[in-house]
C-alpha cells in the first residue's frame, strides 16, 4: 500500500512540475526542431489537438498547420486535415478551410470523414462562394 502512495506522490509531483515548467508553445517548438524523430509527429499532432480541445482555435490552427507542413503524408495527415479545416471555420479563415477540405476530398476519398467534409465544402461554396 505504501509503495502505490509513493508511486501516486511521485506522478502528481512530476505532472506538477511539468504544469509549471513546460508550456504546449515550447513544446511545440520543440517538437518542429526535432522534425527527423519519430515522436515528433505524435506531439506535434497531441499538442494542436489539445488546443482544439481547449477551443484554441487560432493556436490549433497554427500547430495543425505546422504538423501537416512538417509531415505532408503519415497516419496523422486525414485527422489533422480534419481539425484543421474545422479551427480554420471557427477563426474565419475560409481560405485554409477550403485547401483543407480540397486536400482531404484529394487525398483520402475513401476515408472516415469523407462525407462529412464533402458537406463541409458545399457549404462552403454555397456560403462563401469559394
Amino acid at each position: 500500500m505504501i509503495k502505490w502512495g509513493i508511486i501516486i506522490l511521485a506522478l502528481y509531483g512530476g505532472c506538477y512540475y511539468l504544469s509549471r515548467h513546460v508550456s504546449l508553445d515550447s513544446s511545440l517548438k520543440y517538437a518542429a526542431q526535432n522534425k527527423g524523430a519519430s515522436w515528433a509527429p505524435r506531439a506535434n499532432y497531441t499538442i494542436a489537438f489539445i488546443y482544439y480541445q481547449r477551443e484554441e482555435y487560432g493556436k490549433s490552427k497554427e500547430a495543425f498547420t505546422q504538423l501537416l507542413t512538417d509531415y505532408p503524408t503519415g497516419q496523422f495527415t486525414a485527422r489533422g486535415l480534419f481539425y484543421l479545416e474545422d479551427s480554420a471555420e471557427y477563426t474565419h479563415d475560409w481560405e485554409t478551410a477550403r485547401n483543407a477540405l480540397d486536400r482531404y476530398l484529394e487525398e483520402f476519398p475513401e476515408g472516415k470523414k469523407i462525407e462529412i467534409m464533402r458537406k463541409r465544402r458545399e457549404m462552403l461554396r454555397y456560403q462563401r462562394g469559394l
